[in-house]
């Protein structure tokens, strides 16, 4: 029988390696937006062109979501964000092998397409092995690793791109992002390399019946709360990863260099504030704050924040305010990091809750697939990303009435597996 401190090892593993698929995948995802507007440069690209290929990666993330968390609540995380792994890093390296705006739209996808395992993958091994009172800083920890890989990798993209050309970014980022896959399959822990059960269903095998579908988790009123409310904030998040860096060239007259070391600022306080956000989280239910009252406070003051700083952004005349602005701006939204996706994990049994973080995760992407080309389109016709920055602020706030307003009583469910539902209608 495995000790405590073993059992502490493992689980901190865990964290450890999805804070490692965050910070990769982010990296690569930032490293696009350096790039852009040399692309739009070098291959007369337009703004709106540019917005749908950087949204390449959202139309094939959300085609994949929803068969990605059937798939883990089955197989398990451990084959399924492992393999996904291996897709996302070939594809980064495949980018720029033809020079053309519908092969980087294809392969943008395609790295998306192996990204979606990753929310619904992170959710069911967070579930399998960190406890409710460590669960919002386990979360906070593991989304840190996405904007520490975004302060990373804009720094480290742009000098990239001035030492070696754009290709060599895509080239080397992608070939760490295959060593990465290859500490995944090295240092799961064992214990949970195999399909996902709960301890009545490890005394007999897991059929089809004994799951819980999507009708069952759409009838509840908090699955489409969540799902809307991270439109908003994911709307607010992509325009800071695929279109920050092209701000502060175009509209601010930045350099590639200064715009890559610029850039970092906002997501090294996202890391802050994700961190923040997970601690505090699990300081106030440890606390004896009703779980309800703690998610919801910290996502709407959150979000609340958010609105406010980007739409004083869209304002600011200094570049040095604006920069402040949108700095304390990331920081703000992604405090809301950590209780957001903690909520999928506080309300679905073991075996839905891939499935509805996965649910959660469409809905949010849904705003990260319009957020690049919306964005790209109101430059092409404004000239400015004022009025970009503006909608992005409303987004937000729109997001913040959604959890605390359509998002119900955060405790867990109790659902009917079909095998259940039979007896019971039997």
């Amino acid at each position: 029988m495995m000790d405590t401190s073993s059992l502490a090892y493992k689980k901190w593993m865990v964290v450890a390696l999805l804070w490692g698929s965050h910070f990769i995948t982010f990296v690569i995802r930032i490293s696009l937006g350096v790039v852009a507007p040399t692309l739009i440069s070098m291959y007369g690209i337009s703004p709106t062109a540019m917005g749908l290929i950087l949204s390449g990666y959202s139309w094939f993330y959300m085609a994949s979501l929803l068969p990605i968390g059937f798939l883990v609540d089955r197989f398990g995380p451990f084959l399924v964000m492992g393999y996904g792994s291996l897709v996302w890093g070939l594809a980064t390296i495949a980018f720029p092998l033809v020079a053309t705006t519908v092969f980087f739209f294809l392969m943008r996808g395609m790295f998306g397409a192996g990204h979606s395992m990753m929310i619904p993958g992170g959710a069911a091994s967070l579930s399998d092995w960190v406890g409710r009172d460590q669960r919002a800083l386990a979360v906070g920890l593991t989304f840190a690793g996405g904007t520490m890989g975004l302060a990373f990798g804009s720094p480290t993209a742009a000098l990239l791109l001035d030492r070696f050309g754009w290709q060599w970014v895509f080239y080397i980022v992608g070939t760490a992002s295959l060593l990465f896959s290859l500490a995944w399959f090295l240092l799961y822990p064992l214990e949970r390399r195999g399909p996902r059960t709960t301890p009545e269903q490890e005394k007999k095998p897991v059929t089809q019946k004994d799951r819980v579908s999507w009708g069952t988790l759409l009838r509840h009123r908090s699955t489409w709360g969540i799902a809307l409310g991270q439109v908003g904030y994911l709307y607010g998040y992509f325009f800071f990863v695929t279109w920050l860096p092209g701000y502060l060239v175009m509209e601010r007259g930045m350099t590639v260099m200064r715009t890559g070391f610029v850039a970092s600022l906002p997501f090294l306080v996202g890391m802050l504030g994700t961190i923040g956000g997970g601690v505090l989280g699990d300081f106030l239910i440890r606390r004896g704050v009703n779980p309800t009252v703690a998610r919801k406070a910290i996502i709407g003051s959150g979000l609340t924040g958010s609105t406010i700083m980007i739409i004083a952004a869209a304002f600011a005349q200094e570049t040095w305010l604006a920069v402040v602005l949108l700095t304390l701006c990331m920081g703000s939204l992604r405090l809301t990091t950590a209780s957001s996706n903690s909520i999928p994990i506080d309300l679905a049994p073991p075996q839905a809750t891939a499935s509805l973080a996965s649910i959660q995760s469409l809905g949010g992407n849904t705003g990260g697939l319009i957020a690049p080309i919306l964005t790209g389109y109101i430059v092409d016709v404004t000239g400015s990303f004022q009025l970009a920055l503006i909608v992005a602020g409303g987004m937000a706030l729109m997001s913040a009435c959604s959890y605390v307003f359509l998002v119900g009583r955060i405790e867990p469910w109790q659902l009917e597996s079909r095998t259940d539902a039979g007896k019971t209608s039997s």
